[in-house]
């Protein structure tokens, strides 16, 4: 099996067997990276969860390659604190699970300084999940570690603490450090969230270095709000192909991030903005994240938001991305792509949505969405052909969901829910 397969399937023991096994350091890493994605899966009749950490925790301590204990760390901190606190323990040989808080606080911040670095990343991780103020000044002091893993992890630890007094020294990194971490960075800038975080971002989107530009946009899309929205709908025109792609997938993370008292006008905001955007540079994404992305939510927002703005100039490829996630593995992404299409009429999009209900090849679901929305955008052909197949078909669902759209086409039916 790939490692796709592997993830998909919660295949823990051959995952694990990849990361102790495996001479390839790329297949160890992204092992440990799926291991960690998984930790919502592991206990229980899935799988020992403390075989998983312990697999870990030894990839933590013993793997030949630096990216791969890097990643192992990474996956320790998905499964929670006490994880960290084993690898900790370990390394350390002291035993702080019993600690108080605060104490544990002090413990760790102690460890920021450890010859091991990654006994350094482990202890910025585990301070970051406390949130202990403090340590906050420990904490800033390491982001000048000679080791670019420790100040990412630093960076993210100062992210999750969210403390204002830490903007000024993470502002001048962000100018000053590698590319990675300089991502890190900007992120924790934008979950600080204070006026001052937030203006080193908007004014490094507006830099003359691509990547500080690059970098800006894409963290600008963790904010949740319209504060952001301006600025990334400004990006979409910028001169890197790069720049534009990253600004769109921030605009789509941003739908995502929202809080639920603020998604309308989050919503409102990003379409407004679309709508008076250059087409192409709005809707030739969207349909690449529908193509490409394998993120649930990205794919929901991208099949949302091309209903609402592909006008006639890229209505028929919209039409095309729409179509095909109409049988996407995601139920609610394949509702989204049906309400989207039943906004995008014409293009000959009747004709097309009667040839694939009709097609016994065709997958059942995509079938049943295509009645939907045909039900919304359907005349007096689609009425007459829908009578028809209902007649002939001899699946009860698409039955129907075939009178379910006859009866809002005038014909004869009873609507039983638009996917029911």
């Amino acid at each position: 099996m790939t490692l796709f397969e592997l993830e998909r399937n919660a295949e823990f023991e051959q995952l694990i067997t990849h990361l102790e096994e495996s001479s390839t350091p790329n297949i160890r890493k992204r092992s440990a990276e799926i291991l960690g994605s998984l930790e919502s899966k592991a206990g229980g009749n899935q799988y020992p969860r403390d075989e998983v950490i312990d697999a870990l925790v030894t990839a933590s301590q013993d793997d030949e390659n630096d990216a791969v204990r890097a990643a192992a760390i990474d996956a320790l901190d998905q499964y929670g604190q006490d994880a960290l606190e084993r690898f900790i323990g370990e390394v350390s040989g002291q035993d702080i699970d019993t600690l108080a808080e605060w104490k544990k606080a002090k413990v760790l911040a102690r460890g920021l300084t450890a010859d091991r670095p990654e006994l350094r990343m482990a202890a910025a991780t585990g301070l970051g999940r406390i949130g202990e103020d403090n340590v906050l000044n420990a904490l800033v002091d390491r982001l000048t570690d000679p080791d670019p893993r420790v100040r990412k992890r630093v960076a993210r630890a100062l992210g999750r603490i969210e403390s204002p007094e830490s903007v000024p020294t993470l502002s001048r990194r962000l100018h000053e450090d590698q590319y990675d971490v300089r991502i890190e960075i900007a992120y924790a800038l934008a979950d600080i969230g204070t006026d001052n975080a937030l203006r080193e971002l908007v004014d490094i989107a507006d830099a003359e270095n691509e990547v500080l530009r690059r970098i800006a946009v894409d963290a600008l899309g963790r904010l949740g709000s319209t504060d952001a929205v301006e600025v990334l709908a400004g990006a979409l025109s910028d001169e890197s192909d790069t720049v534009r792609r990253t600004a769109m997938f921030s605009l789509v993370q941003l739908l995502s991030e929202a809080p639920a008292n603020a998604s309308h006008q989050v919503r409102e905001k990003i379409v407004g903005e679309l709508e008076e955007a250059n087409e192409q540079e709005a809707v030739q994404p969207l349909i690449e994240i529908l193509d490409r992305s394998t993120e649930t939510a990205q794919r929901r927002n991208a099949a949302w938001l091309l209903g609402r703005i592909a006008s006639s100039e890229y209505r028929s490829q919209a039409q095309d991305a729409l179509v095909e996630t109409l049988a996407d593995d995601d139920e609610m992404t394949s509702k989204f792509a049906a309400t989207s299409l039943s906004l995008l009429d014409g293009n000959g999009l009747e004709q097309r949505l009667l040839e694939l209900v009709e097609s016994e090849n065709k997958d059942e679901e995509m079938r049943v969405k295509a009645l939907f929305v045909l039900g919304k955008i359907g005349g007096d052909r689609a009425r007459k052909r829908l009578s028809k197949f209902v007649e002939r078909t001899e699946s009860d669902r698409l039955r129907k969901r075939g009178f379910s759209a006859l009866s809002k086409l005038g014909g004869v039916g009873t609507i039983n829910g638009d996917f029911a």
